[in-house]
């Protein structure tokens, strides 16, 4: 195994800490940042994952901050790859093998995931499905559409999808160099792995699946309030399009107003236009993103 740092962001995740680590930890360095979790998280990782690196926050930091200071750690020590795992997902063994041997054989990716299954493999996690299905390449359509299990001796070779979410994601440390860590003023807790896959294809990177390799995000499927929908799909969204590095700025907004009234119908609920506001008080970070992004490439 080549140099792997896993790092797993913790709040009050105690349920599924276990299987999440025991899954890696015998195979990879692991680096955990607790989000002050007020259910024993971390103490539960330090007694019982001694050699991992524990870092306790005294305030909850959401998802891209934590994820960049273990970008950082993993810079400094000199790791080769970087594995981002949910704490309520966990590796199939020998899943992290294969990812690694299909990230050395394919450098033109600069994200890998496995195949991300509900708990107990008979179904591919939802999201996941949605973006896998789209995919070029050999889909197994098949199983795909019925939730089937996908062999575990299915293809080592990527499948290239367009984006994919950062509950399983396998990145090499050069490419975090190369196009930058999250955006944690815009994204502090979701759309970062939307963004950050838009801008890998900016800079010509490939998003990909393994189908060899198998995991689980056990994400619960919990109903969600009106408020929090909206904020992650249309603010967040909207946020997301915006930052469309190939594209001007002018026609990406162009969705946006038309998006805001989509919304607004499907919850039933005004809130998409309060959002739009904060939207356009949030151009400035955008246009600045988009200037740092661009003055990489």
């Amino acid at each position: 195994m080549k140099k792997v740092l896993v790092i797993v962001v913790t709040y009050n995740g105690m349920r599924w800490l276990q299987r999440c680590l025991d899954s890696v930890y015998d195979q990879a360095d692991v680096y955990v940042f607790d989000n002050d979790s007020t259910d024993g998280s971390a103490d539960f990782v330090a007694s019982h994952y001694p050699s991992a690196k524990l870092v306790r926050s005294a305030e909850n930091l959401g998802f891209s901050v934590p994820n960049s200071k273990g970008f950082e750690y993993a810079v400094k020590k000199g790791y080769e790859y970087v594995y981002l795992l949910n704490q309520d997902a966990w590796l199939e063994p020998g899943a992290l093998d294969l990812l690694v041997a299909a990230a050395g054989a394919h450098p033109e990716y600069g994200v890998l995931s496995p195949m991300q299954y509900q708990d107990g493999y008979e179904k591919l996690d939802r999201q996941f499905e949605k973006r896998y299905a789209r995919a070029k390449g050999p889909r197994y359509d098949n199983n795909v559409a019925k939730g089937r299990v996908i062999p575990s001796e299915a293809s080592g070779s990527p499948v290239e999808v367009s984006r994919i979410m950062a509950a399983h994601w396998l990145v090499p440390v050069t490419v975090i160099g190369r196009i930058g860590p999250f955006e944690e003023t815009l994204f502090p807790l979701y759309g970062q792995d939307d963004e950050w896959c838009q801008r890998l294809h900016f800079f010509g990177l490939k998003v990909g699946v393994v189908p060899a390799a198998r995991a689980v995000h056990d994400r619960a499927y919990r109903p969600e309030s009106k408020e929090k929908l909206a904020y992650r799909n249309f603010y967040t969204g909207s946020l997301v399009r915006l930052c469309r590095y190939d594209r001007p700025l002018w026609l990406n907004f162009s969705f946006i107003v038309p998006f805001a009234f989509v919304k607004a119908f499907k919850y039933r609920s005004l809130l998409p236009f309060k959002h739009l506001g904060q939207i356009f008080k949030d151009l400035p970070a955008v246009k600045e993103l988009r200037s740092r992004i661009r003055a990489r490439a």
